[in-house]
């Protein structure tokens, strides 16, 4: 089993992503069977909520620091749906990209916290722990 802190990390919560050339030149389309899981536990989902772009956050913990109160980097990002069919990170995303220094091939990992209302950046091999 994951855990993220110190909770269980509910894999239908998880959304993985293998970064194409596209999607670092545009929009990432993200895939349909895990954003729909997550749209189980995320509020304010509809079809018209989703074509006009619901704002979510997402929060990256690698230059977190508990000695300095330093959550980490926070990013606005507008996930948006077509058709009920294919789903992508629209504004903010060229930010996020940027910043957390995204390359062609790599595996963006998020999980919806539905708790905080928040994706939890899991790109980071230390936050995730298998149990033994």
């Amino acid at each position: 089993m994951n855990y993220y802190c110190e909770f269980p990390v509910d894999p239908a919560m998880i959304i993985l992503k293998k970064l194409s050339k596209s999607d670092l030149i545009g929009n990432v389309k993200l895939p349909k069977k895990q954003v729909m899981s997550v749209f189980k536990k995320m509020e304010g989902v509809t079809d018209e909520t989703l074509l006009n772009g619901i704002e979510v956050k997402v929060l990256d913990l690698a230059e977190a620091n508990p000695d300095t109160n330093y959550k980490g980097d926070e990013y606005t990002v507008t996930l948006r749906g077509v058709d009920n069919d294919k789903f992508y990170f629209g504004d903010g995303w060229s930010t996020m990209k940027y910043s957390m220094d995204l390359n062609e091939g790599e595996t963006l990992k998020l999980y919806w916290d539905y708790l905080q209302g928040i994706f939890i950046v899991l790109n980071i091999p230390y936050l995730v722990m298998e149990e033994e």
